[in-house]
């Protein structure tokens, strides 16, 4: 979120299309984390941390929806997220290096975090109950390929849209 209110505050017809394409894409990415992480709770039947291992062992379908939802909002490429960080950067060096510095120095300590957690959690001896997943993957998915395309690809209905917007952001 606080990419978001970079991108506004930076202000521009590139910052604010960045914002806009980075409000959806980390809204679509962190709904498939949810997605992700409810199911995680009901097969493990837990919602700690520390009591959830081995997730690519016992469910390695989850596991990998879970990890490409934090690789996705973690900014990597080809994900959208990393396009609208790319585009904000990009539009905001020039005129905010210093802060785009320290925007990068926070997101490589949160980029680390996530990283760790996420191979707690997916590798290492299994922990916990291994019950069947009862609800579908197809929201998870769903939201992470629309996210991976929109990385890849923007339909013009949608870039236009977005610049309309924009524009009127100022």
């Amino acid at each position: 979120m606080g990419i978001i209110t970079f991108a506004f505050g930076m202000g521009g017809p590139l910052a604010n299309f960045a914002g806009l394409l980075h409000m959806t894409m980390h809204s679509l990415t962190k709904s498939a984390i949810f997605f992700a992480v409810g199911h995680i709770s009901q097969v493990k039947g837990s919602q700690r941390i520390v009591d959830i291992r081995g997730l690519s062992a016992s469910h390695p379908v989850l596991a990998v929806g879970l990890a490409l939802g934090v690789f996705a909002i973690a900014g990597l490429p080809p994900f959208g997220v990393f396009t609208s960080e790319f585009m904000l950067v990009s539009s905001s060096f020039s005129r905010q290096a210093a802060a785009c510095r320290r925007a990068g120095v926070r997101a490589s300590g949160a980029f680390g975090a996530l990283m760790l957690r996420l191979q707690q959690v997916l590798f290492g001896e299994g922990s916990g109950p291994a019950a069947e997943v009862k609800a579908t993957y197809v929201p998870l998915f769903l939201h992470i390929a629309i996210v991976l395309m929109a990385g890849l690809w923007l339909p013009e209905p949608v870039v236009r849209w977005f610049r309309a917007v924009a524009a009127q952001l100022g």
